[in-house]
C-alpha cells in the first residue's frame, strides 16, 4: 500500500481511486475537474515533475469528498427550496371543483352566445 503523501503516477492512482477509472480519466480530474451538480468544479490536485504527472492518495481522498460535499451541498439546498406541492383535494372537494369550472365554462359558452 501506498503512504498518503507518497506520489503517485496517474496509472497508480488510478488502480486506487474508487471505481478503477482510466490513467486518462485521472488525467483529465487534473488537467479539467468534474463538474458538481451545483456548478463548482472540483479538480484533483497534482504536480509536475518532468513529463510526468504525479498526485498522492490523500489527495484522492480530497478530491472524493470534496466532490460528494459539493454535490450534497446541491442536494440540500435544492431540497430546502423545494416548492411545496398543492394540498390534496377529496372526493367532494374535488366533485364541487369540476361542478364549479362546468359552470364557468357554461356562462362563457352563453356570454359568446349572447354577443354573436
Amino acid at each position: 500500500m501506498h503512504e498518503s503523501n507518497e506520489h503517485l503516477t496517474l496509472t497508480e492512482a488510478a488502480k486506487l481511486a474508487p471505481g478503477r477509472p482510466s490513467s486518462n480519466c485521472i488525467w483529465r480530474w487534473c488537467r479539467r475537474g468534474v463538474l458538481a451538480r451545483g456548478g463548482e468544479r472540483i479538480r484533483l490536485e497534482h504536480v509536475r515533475a518532468g513529463g510526468k504527472i504525479l498526485t498522492t492518495a490523500a489527495w484522492l481522498v480530497t478530491f472524493t469528498k470534496r466532490l460528494a460535499e459539493a454535490d450534497t451541498a446541491y442536494f440540500d439546498r435544492r431540497e430546502r427550496e423545494a416548492p411545496t406541492p398543492p394540498p390534496r383535494l377529496s372526493r367532494a372537494q374535488l366533485g364541487r371543483h369540476a361542478r364549479k369550472l362546468d359552470a364557468i365554462e357554461r356562462s362563457r359558452r352563453m356570454a359568446k352566445e349572447a354577443g354573436r
